[in-house]
């Protein structure tokens, strides 16, 4: 029977779908994913309608959804699919929930009898799910002053981990998957770190909520056996850093480092496993198949002047011209571009840079035709669903044009390198590369444009790359782009056929924020092991029993 799964602070669905995928669907079944943002509860809706149908059996009509470029009609024909399949969306619709965890709205009372309706009895499940990171997250604190790393205690985030750990203590998993920032590990607050205390209180969450009579959990780690386990029988580490999972290091294309904890319950006489390593994925590996694009041109940047304010302060008040994008002025801007960073110092001059003038695959679309994944892709397997025929969100951003040039820089840059530029490399090659920033030349930010490099896992997807691509400029400089949503997508591993719902700004954020859902089939696997444990010692104690009883 597949074991019952709440997802809490869910996103758009990374680690469901991680955990929905083992064994073909059948080792988990996703019972409630809670989500308070209104497209990342979209897209889980849609894809909890995919899950009811068998792996390789979805209807066309879905793929008729995924393959419609406009995103109003995309919407219609959804809500269309929608009513042709009735049981499905009901199921699918009970299964995902718009809620706001810790609000006025939603009561303790309220989520209590929601997650207890999905359970439905069940008295071995798992919890999983990340209370919002944001407050934790190290760029977030390097916007404040240097050197201050302690967190607001008015901050409302900050304490989201304590509506998960109240849900432990009311409903008792078997188990629980708690996934968060790096940045978690190094937080304060008060002048006390934050971490050890989180770890007390998941371990006895009794000593939170008293009322409860709450069990005791024992806090794994998933890639390091501990060193030894305290009178208590609670595993004990080196460091704090061995709750830190490398995903580069588990076949993920990218540098995402976060802290994953697994907690379980404490009569529970079964120490998991970790774990396996395998050999790293490169960034080329999962995105060099899709279809090339160029980027597109929305505005150029013509002054800026400084104002001063009523009380005196200084504004600065930049202005921009529109400009007209085609394939013919994109090509001239990048061509002028090119003639004039060789100028610089020559350094690009021997680079063979014909390929910009045989790119014809346009800026893109919602749905793109085409053959993808190559079989060639490490990820294949993982990736690939034939009935597609095409790339879904994989269209270009618009650029300004002065950021294309400095897109072209530091992807020549890189080729002739193999590092990206820092600011100090822009200043060096020429000051009109420097962006117009307060930060551009004061150390901040300096890697502000940052080449992703091709034979190595990409850097982190974050949530950023919502408002601008300057730290996912692609490596193909002919490309003189950064990724698109569906680019970040393979390198967060979501398979193909994941459609994200809502504007291209939402569908970024929701990749940046979620869990590389490979990761999470790879810790399914971990917790599934568990519980066939589990299984096996109840099992010879049934039998221990009944041999005692004849």
């Amino acid at each position: 029977m597949a074991i019952p799964v709440i997802d809490i602070f869910a996103g758009p669905g990374g680690l469901a779908e991680g955990f929905s995928s083992l064994d073909g669907g059948r080792a988990f079944d996703i019972r409630l994913s809670i989500e308070k943002e209104a497209n990342e509860h979209r897209t889980l809706e849609l894809r909890s309608f995919v899950r009811q149908f068998e792996r390789n059996k979805l209807p066309e009509a879905y793929y008729q959804v995924m393959r419609e470029a406009d995103l109003n009609m995309r919407e219609q024909l959804k809500q269309q699919l929608y009513k042709d399949f009735p049981e499905q969306y009901l199921q699918a619709k009970t299964e995902a929930w718009q809620c706001t965890l810790g609000s006025d709205e939603f009561p303790p009372e309220k989520v209590n009898e929601r997650i207890t309706n999905a359970l439905n009895g069940a008295k071995d499940w798992i919890l999983i799910g990340g209370p919002p990171c944001q407050a934790y997250s190290l760029v977030g604190r390097s916007r404040r002053q240097e050197g201050e790393t302690g967190l607001n205690p008015d901050d409302h985030r900050v304490h989201l981990y304590k509506e998960y750990l109240r849900i432990i203590a009311t409903h008792h998993p078997t188990a629980f998957v708690m996934e968060n920032v790096k940045g978690l590990l190094s937080s304060n607050l008060g002048g006390e770190k934050i971490f050890p205390k989180i770890l007390s209180d998941l371990r006895k969450p009794g000593r939170v909520f008293r009322k409860f009579n709450a069990p005791e959990y024992k806090i794994y780690s998933l890639t390091t056996k501990p060193e030894a386990y305290d009178e208590n029988g609670h595993p004990v580490y080196k460091n704090d850093y061995d709750y830190l999972i490398q995903a580069e290091n588990f076949g993920v294309p990218q540098k995402r480092h976060r802290v994953i904890l697994f907690g379980v319950r404490a009569d529970i006489d079964v120490q998991p496993n970790v774990l396996n390593r395998t050999e790293p994925v490169s960034l080329k590996d999962v995105i060099g198949d899709l279809p090339s694009l160029r980027s597109s041109i929305n505005r150029s940047f013509v002054r800026a002047e400084q104002l001063k304010n009523e009380d005196g302060s200084i504004k600065t008040k930049r202005y921009y011209q529109n400009e007209i994008d085609s394939n013919e002025s994109w090509k001239q801007v990048i061509q002028k571009f090119h003639a004039e960073i060789i100028s610089m110092n020559g350094f690009a001059h021997d680079i063979d840079f014909k390929n910009i003038w045989l790119l014809d695959g346009g800026t893109g679309d919602e749905f793109v035709p085409c053959i993808t994944p190559k079989a060639t892709n490490p990820l294949f397997d993982w990736y690939v669903d034939k009935r597609l025929k095409g790339a879904a969100n994989h269209q270009s951003r618009s650029h300004l044009v002065q950021d294309l040039k400095r897109y072209l820089f530091a992807g020549l840059y890189t080729l002739k390198y193999g590092k990206f530029p820092r600011m100090a490399d822009y200043a060096a090659h020429g000051k009109e590369l420097l962006p117009d920033h307060e930060n551009a030349e004061s150390g901040k930010f300096t890697d502000r444009f940052r080449v992703q490099l091709p034979e190595e896992p990409a850097t982190t997807i974050t949530s950023h790359i919502s408002k601008d691509g300057h730290y996912f400029i692609h490596y193909d400089t002919s490309q003189c782009r950064s990724f698109t949503v569906r680019e970040a997508a393979r390198v967060q591993t979501f398979p193909d056929n994941y459609l994200f719902c809502g504007s291209r700004t939402s569908q970024f954020h929701q990749v940046g924020n979620a869990v590389p859902p490979l990761l999470a089939f790879q810790i399914a696997e971990v917790v599934k092991e568990l519980f066939n444990n589990i299984d096996q010692i109840e099992a010879s104690k049934t039998k221990k029993l009944q041999q005692e009883l004849i």
